[in-house]
């Protein structure tokens, strides 16, 4: 497999989804779609498109936008919305916070904590290099989570607490190699691929576990 061939699409309210048919088509295998934000915001397509996507048999899946003051609150804030079934994948979008910086290692840590003792079950990590500045060396703790790695180019290089990514957003609207676009989406969309040894058939069984 080529390190740009995408299988997973991540989008907002504001990518202008066309035809999720087409996106099947082309390949992608999943969408996971932003439904909130800290713990005042719900992202209003996120239902909508849910339907759309799950109808045609495409895997599903939910991120929170994570600000950090109020960990708990935004775990539960998210849960709420996102309505995981046991099919659902659930992230943590942990990043720079516009205005406000990067939430540290203690709180992401509370939200994923909170996220396993309501679901019984991890979250994903959505990380780049917030991740890797705020974790300090191999944590075992972080590392029992798979991790999306969010890093644009040809290479990928992973904190120490992870061997390699289970998904890699290696294409982020124009950065990156490409594709910048994907069928049945208009103008430019976040995408993501995996890396040996991983195989599609690999996500897909491990995709909601």
């Amino acid at each position: 497999m080529t390190a740009n061939q995408p299988l997973v699409i991540d989008i907002y309210y504001g990518d202008q989804v066309q035809d999720f048919a087409r996106t099947k088509a082309f390949g992608i295998l999943g969408v996971i779609h932003k439904a909130s934000e800290a713990t005042g915001f719900a992202d209003k397509l996120y239902g909508t498109r849910r339907k759309l996507a799950t109808d045609l048999g495409l895997k599903w899946g939910a991120y929170h936008f994570f600000h950090g003051a109020q960990p708990l609150a935004e775990a539960d804030h998210f849960l709420s919305l996102a309505e995981p079934d046991a099919d659902t994948l659930v992230a943590l979008d942990w990043e720079d916070v516009p205005h406000l910086g990067a939430p540290g290692a203690a709180a992401a840590r509370a939200f994923l904590e909170r996220i396993e003792e309501r679901l019984g079950r991890k979250a994903v990590i959505y990380s780049g290099n917030v991740a890797k500045e705020e974790i300090n060396g191999a944590d075992a703790y972080f590392g029992s989570h798979r991790l999306w790695l969010c890093q644009y180019g040809p290479a990928w290089r992973v904190q120490p607490s992870w061997q390699r990514p289970w998904l890699w957003q290696n294409n982020g609207d124009s950065a990156g190699p490409g594709p910048h676009t994907i069928p049945g989406l208009q103008g430019l969309c976040d995408n993501n691929t995996i890396v040996d040894p991983m195989t599609p058939a690999d996500l897909l069984a491990q995709w909601a576990s």
